[in-house]
């Protein structure tokens, strides 16, 4: 039984068409799509499952809207950028013209809310064109947070059906078993061995 009444929610800030183009108009204010479900069941596992089938359904009606289909976690995460990244606002100041990002908080992502507290264990978010080919720091978010979800269900009892074994060493987790979530983490080790990721594994969760 968890007795910390942990649930689940589906989060999803994001643009209603892709586009590329770089200037912001006031009028698509209206086409900026917000969600948040949550799923909360005496099963959490089944609960955390139905969470994930229905983000997925959010990224396959996007794919939809781009002509496509959702292939891996990989790809979605350059081609959903689509609806994430467009849209940045100019604004003239007393200290001269500034840009401000509106899309720094754009995503579509699960969270696991525990306590009150909501982590991150999976998600796609908005990266900016100067972070494409950087790593993203919300991975080792989720990795710590899968880490703390596992031992949650260990901790309480709660029944659960699978689990994999991730490759973290990369972001200074090392090999952990986790619930399982569509990122790849073999890919993203594979990926990133010869990148320096020292500031990105500081335990700070």
């Amino acid at each position: 039984m968890d007795k910390h009444q942990s649930h689940y929610e589906v989060h999803a800030l994001f643009w209603k068409e892709p586009s590329d183009n770089k200037s912001y108009l006031k009028d698509r204010k209206d086409k900026l799509c917000r969600i948040t479900k949550t799923f909360s069941l005496a099963d959490l596992y089944e609960a955390r499952q139905e969470a994930f089938g229905y983000y997925q359904s959010l990224v396959d009606v996007l794919y939809e809207a781009l002509g496509g289909c959702y292939t891996d976690d990989r790809q979605a995460r350059i081609d959903l950028q689509a609806f994430l990244r467009p849209g940045c606002e100019s604004s003239v100041t007393r200290i001269g013209k500034m840009t401000f990002d509106d899309n720094i908080f754009n995503e579509i992502a699960v969270y696991w809310v525990c306590d009150d507290k909501k982590r991150l264990i999976y998600g796609i978010s908005y990266r900016s064109q100067y972070e494409a080919n950087t790593l993203d720091e919300s991975i080792v978010t989720m990795g710590h947070n899968l880490i703390k979800e596992r031992q949650h269900y260990e901790c309480h009892n709660i029944p659960y059906s699978q689990e994999i074994l991730c490759d973290m060493t990369d972001i200074g987790l090392g090999f952990e078993f986790v619930l399982p979530t569509p990122f790849d983490w073999e890919t993203f080790s594979n990926e990133n061995l010869c990148k320096d990721t020292k500031l990105l594994t500081t335990n700070h969760f």
